[in-house]
């Protein structure tokens, strides 16, 4: 179990998130946009980022890039933006993985559940 914060300014693709990561026991919290995020993910320390690219206020690699100034937490984008450019453009940001919208649910749950696995196995936690 795992704590994950959902970052997208799109509430019923957050709600669906929430719905499908809930029933396999992880804690969820959600951000609409990339200051709520910041104060978020502050507060609650979570085991890893579900990060939208485009949104109000701050954009997902802003948001990426001021993370990754003091932790390592794991982070997926996740994104309509399709193109390989846009792919390591998010992985120079500081992102951990990179799934384009539209995606199969269960190609997004082994993601995470490797990514948190691997963390909250780590010593360093």
């Amino acid at each position: 179990m795992a704590r994950i914060l959902i970052v997208d300014d799109e509430a019923p693709f957050r709600r669906t998130l929430r719905i499908v990561l809930s029933a396999r026991g992880h804690q969820i919290s959600e951000a609409g946009d990339g200051r709520d995020a910041l104060e978020k993910f502050g507060a609650e320390s979570p085991d890893l980022i579900l990060l939208d690219w485009q949104m109000p206020l701050m954009d997902g690699l802003e948001l990426c890039r001021a993370i990754r100034v003091t932790s390592n937490v794991p982070i997926i984008v996740v994104t309509c933006i399709q193109t390989n450019v846009g792919r390591l453009v998010a992985m120079a940001a500081g992102a951990n993985d990179y799934v384009a919208k539209p995606f199969r649910m269960d190609d997004l749950v082994a993601r995470i559940e490797t990514l948190t696995a691997l963390r909250c196995s780590s010593p360093d936690n």
